[in-house]
């Protein structure tokens, strides 16, 4: 695997739109109670993200796929559509394999996917300071 910085082939704007669903939170949780969980989770995001490339950049697999796992948690409690977490699944499965070759052809994807999951936390985030969500 290269050495150069993960990020710096990722896109800076997300090429997909992702929708987070909060129906169900907003029913259940006030509007600054909700920032909070969202606030919290977009730390876990980031922590889980950090921790991933830098097992992925150090070719350790399985320390990468669980660091995956975890984001791609923390993120399904939010996403309406499973199917955006699809380049996730396909990374994730290639790390446990130990299938590097795979995981380079997917890594990609898996980092627009990301920067789309981060991007509609950030979105959500301003929109509840705002009052809009």
């Amino acid at each position: 695997m290269s050495t150069q910085d993960p990020r710096a082939d990722e896109p800076h704007q997300a090429s997909a739109v992702v929708a987070f669903d909060l129906s169900e939170l907003q029913a259940l949780y006030q509007p600054a109670d909700l920032h909070t969980l969202l606030t919290v989770a977009l730390d876990e995001f980031d922590c889980q993200h950090l921790l991933f490339d830098a097992a992925f950049e150090q070719a350790q697999w399985q320390r990468a796929a669980e660091a995956l796992h975890r984001l791609a948690g923390t993120v399904a409690f939010f996403v309406s559509d499973a199917a955006a977490l699809e380049p996730l699944c396909q990374l994730e499965r290639a790390l446990r394999g130990g299938d590097a070759v795979r995981a380079s052809r997917t890594v990609g994807q898996a980092r627009e996917a990301l920067a789309s999951f981060r991007a509609a936390f950030t979105e959500q985030l301003a929109g509840i300071v705002r009052g809009v969500r």
